[in-house]
């Protein structure tokens, strides 16, 4: 009666399962259909088993009844025979390995399981399998061996498969697909030991249940607004296809206006469009998984057979783009740029994908543009630079360079802005304008700016230095830095080390940085203020800051943006500009430093509007600290000329 019981409970618990699953499941992958069809096998075999024993435990069959007994038999093994088969296509689904495969993969793959069922289904004329005694009791015949045989086959080839490609999937997967495949493993071993305890099926279902709770759980992979695949699925479905050489395509959608209508639309109705959309690029093609990067962004991976498959795609959702979405009465006409790489002909990494799916474009242009190829080089690029910011940190290859700032008053040199460069081994000469905005961006800007505030510091303390008598030198910083709680604390530390003063460093910060809505920068700057540092405004003229708040934040100098100083030169409107804000700044007492001056005429323009502190080629690009250091102490006899 043990058997019974064990097997009764197997079917409420798989039953259970299927009715879970189905009823929490909101996108069925291929993987998870091979899942379903576990379940559904496992609850089949329980409940045919169930009536098999009961006969044979209560009966001695006779006439329909032991018809009923054997076909029973025989429909519970044609039936197990699919588990550990399927449970071998299971583990290729997760990890990646069976993914859109041909037909010929799954034939070879699924032939010893025809075989076996094959040996059950022609039991009755060959009793190879298994017979029953005269007393109706269930006997092994040597080919249940067999397929005990091809079973132990599959749960080799699964074990193989999860070792071979366990950097596939993420470790908690890995986890919980050994621990509970333990469950099934055991079961097996001691149902084959004590063939009259029924346990197989119940360790079997114990090992789904453990399964389902949690690599099929994809609560975790699902954008709760559009109700596909999020941005997390997306990286991990890359890793599994890459990890398992798979050739496939991203397509990347990046709307640039889609804040205006987020913002024109209520909530709920902006969520209906969304959905819409996703609905309908999961309508383009079986081949094709959508995925909800960010609020702005969307992407596909498309599994091919040709480029040209992937090129009609891309066509289709270039068209549907362009005629624009209607939702209730409302055009939602969309710039979209559409990006299109091939995996791993093009972009090969994981982390690359990502970023290509994230990126929002610079510059907004109207209508739907498409960029594939060359034009994705930019990606490469900064992974490419990002390696050798790494090598930079490690191997101490970033130099300070100081570029002079001249005081028109006293006419002498009385200060210098320290610019990072950097010669790497493999790139070469990186320009800071590549390298900056990468370096915010990886979060690597934090301690490449203790490596220029050292360098500073270190100079500062140089005997030949203290003789030039600068005013301060100018450190740029970050607002990334200034969100660092440990900032101010390690400027500290350093400073001590080279017995430096705060008021020997002026720190330049942007608009950006300045102005920003959050708190935290604002109160670091006045904690930094409060220990003594001054700071200066950099690029004055690129943003958007309120003029008010920028003097009300007492800044040292505000430095003229270059740029509109050379477009001054071509531009009536720009010259005005620029003067007007010069003197503007200068009645309010400020220090106005003009950067990005190259002639004289430059020079006598700006002069003559108020500027007082000029930094710019005309005097002199920037120096190696040695090269610095002998050009201010030539400068009065050399350079006088220049200013007259």
């Amino acid at each position: 009666m043990t058997d019974i019981v064990f097997l009764f409970c197997t079917l409420v618990l798989s039953v259970s399962c299927v009715v879970y699953f189905l009823s929490r499941k909101q996108l069925l992958r291929t993987q998870s259909k091979v899942f379903l069809w576990i379940l559904l096998f496992v609850s089949f075999s329980a409940a045919v088993d169930i009536v098999s024993n009961y006969i044979e435990n209560n009966y001695i069959a006779a006439g329909s009844l032991f018809t009923t007994q054997y076909c029973t038999q025989v429909l519970y093994l044609m039936a197990h025979q699919t588990l550990a088969p399927l449970y071998c296509l299971y583990i290729m689904m997760v990890n990646g390995v069976g993914v859109k495969r041909g037909k010929g993969f799954f034939i070879l793959l699924l032939l010893p399981m025809f075989i076996a069922i094959f040996m059950v289904m022609s039991n009755p004329f060959t009793g190879w399998v298994f017979y029953y005694d005269d007393y109706r009791k269930f006997q092994r015949a040597p080919g249940e061996l067999v397929i005990y045989v091809i079973s132990g086959v599959y749960l080799l080839v699964s074990i193989f498969y999860m070792i071979r490609y366990r950097k596939a999937v993420s470790g908690a997967t890995n986890l919980a697909l050994w621990y509970f495949f333990s469950f099934t493993l055991v079961g097996v071993a001691v149902q084959a030991l004590h063939p009259e305890l029924k346990v197989e099926l119940f360790a079997e279902t114990i090992s789904m249940l453990g399964v389902m709770l949690t690599v099929e759980n994809d609560d975790e992979f699902i954008d709760s607004t559009s109700k596909v695949y999020n941005r997390q699925a997306f990286q991990s479905d890359n890793v599994r296809m890459i990890h398992t050489g798979h050739k496939y395509a991203v397509v990347c959608l990046n709307m640039t206006n889609m804040r205006f209508y987020t913002r024109m639309l209520d909530y709920n109705d902006m969520t209906e469009v969304i959905r819409m959309m996703a609905q309908w690029l999961r309508d383009l093609s079986r081949d094709a998984t959508v995925y909800r990067i960010t609020p702005n962004n969307l992407a596909l991976i498309i599994f091919y057979h040709d480029v040209e498959q992937v090129d009609a795609i891309v066509e289709r959702i270039e068209e549907r783009f362009a005629d624009g979405w209607v939702y209730k009465n409302v055009s939602l006409d969309l710039n979209t740029l559409i990006r299109v790489a091939m995996v791993p002909e093009e972009l090969s990494e994981p982390d690359l994908l990502l970023e290509l799916a994230e990126e929002n474009a610079e510059v907004e242009h109207r209508g739907v543009q498409i960029q594939r190829g060359s034009e994705l080089y930019f990606i490469t690029r900064r992974a490419q630079v990002e390696e050798a910011l790494k090598r930079a940190l490690s191997e101490g290859r970033f130099e300070v360079y100081y570029q002079p700032i001249w005081d028109a008053k006293k006419d002498r040199i009385i200060s210098a802005e320290a610019l990072l460069r950097l010669h790497d081994p493999v790139l070469g000469r990186l320009s800071p304008d590549e390298l900056i905005p990468i370096a915010e961006r990886n979060g690597m800007i934090s301690e490449i700016g203790m490596v220029v505030f050292e360098e500073v510091c270190a100079f500062l303390a140089d005997k030949r230095v203290k003789r030039l008598h600068l005013d301060y030198i100018e450190v740029n910083l970050s607002i990334y830095q200034l969100i660092m709680g440990n900032t101010l604390e390690r400027f500290r530390e350093i400073m001590k080390q080279y017995e430096i003063e705060p008021e020997q460093i002026n720190l330049e910060i942007t608009e950006t940085a300045s102005a920003s809505a959050s708190s935290s920068p604002v109160s670091v700057i006045n904690e930094m203020k409060d220990a003594g540092f001054t700071f200066s405004l950099d690029d004055y003229g690129t943003g958007y800051s309120n003029l008010t708040y920028i003097i009300s934040m007492d800044f040292l100098n505000i430095k003229s943006d270059k740029g509109l100083l050379w477009d001054a030169d071509k531009n009536r409107n720009s010259r005005m500009l620029l003067g007007d804000t010069i003197r503007m700044l200068r009645r309010l007492g400020v220090n106005v430093i003009q950067e990005g001056v190259e002639t004289k005429y430059q020079l006598d323009f700006v002069l003559e509007a108020g500027a007082n502190l000029i930094q710019g080629f005309y005097f002199s690009q920037p120096l190696r600290p040695d090269a610095f250091i002998d050009y201010v102490e030539r400068f009065k006899g050399e350079k006088t000329d220049k200013t007259k």
